[in-house]
């Protein structure tokens, strides 16, 4: 009797197990890994995918850098440096402006010469300068975005039109930079285009002159080195069908 039992026992396990729908039962992790180990290129290649597929961790950051925020629209350069004196060496301070004023907007980009100095600075979160609170985290690295399209051809002077656009600008310029920039031009006014989530530039902007001549005369300093970069200036593209 022990011995039929035993046989009945191994034809069921050899039986494909199936649901009351009739479709055959998935095998238990365990089987399933057995056979994985059986065929160890088909694990690797499966390995493989699942680390591709795989985001790549938590957000990145700038590990020397942090975000100061909440400051006074009062502040100074030194008034923000003595802020972290007892933290370390302030390598470069990056001052976020208003782009119509040129004014100090209470933020600012603090990269210190370690990163355990940055991760230090940290600690002074909620720190009042003035009378407001300061917050202080960790600067993300804002990941490249593919351009929407790129320019086939230089796009064409629209007559009546005296405005220009002007690319590859560094962060932090200002109005100011710009119209000192182009001073031999009359400049009526200077359209910077802003991040709609941090309300910072985008780094380009348009230009509307008051006459072709100091369109023309902007036009020349295309490719000209302002502020460690070259600009990219081209005539603005019309609206107009």
């Amino acid at each position: 009797m022990v011995a039929d039992a035993v046989a009945k026992e191994r034809r069921n396990k050899k039986k494909k197990k199936k649901d009351k729908w009739g479709q055959p039962v998935v095998a238990p992790v365990e089987d399933a890994e057995q056979g994985r180990e059986e065929n160890p290129s088909q694990r690797d290649a499966e390995e493989q995918v699942e680390e591709e597929a795989a985001p790549g961790g938590s957000e990145s950051y700038d590990p020397n850098k942090v975000v100061v925020s909440g400051m006074p629209y009062t502040a100074t350069e030194q008034q923000i440096k003595d802020l972290f004196r007892d933290i370390g060496t302030v390598v470069q301070l990056q001052l976020s402006r208003f782009p119509d004023s040129g004014n100090f907007r209470g933020l600012a980009f603090v990269t210190f010469q370690t990163e355990e100095m940055a991760t230090n600075s940290l600690d002074l979160d909620g720190i009042k300068m003035g009378n407001r609170f300061v917050k202080i985290e960790r600067c993300r690295l804002c990941p490249q975005r593919k351009r929407k399209f790129e320019f086939r051809d230089e796009p064409r002077k629209v007559d009546g039109c005296f405005s220009a656009y002007v690319g590859n600008l560094s962060w932090d310029v200002t109005e100011d930079d710009i119209r000192d920039c182009f001073k031999g031009s009359k400049i009526s006014s200077v359209r910077f285009a802003l991040d709609k989530r941090t309300g910072q530039s985008r780094g380009f902007c348009h230009i509307d002159f008051e006459d072709d001549e100091s369109l023309e005369e902007a036009m020349k300093k295309n490719q000209f080195e302002f502020l460690g970069r070259p600009m990219k200036i081209a005539y603005a593209i019309s609206n107009r069908n």
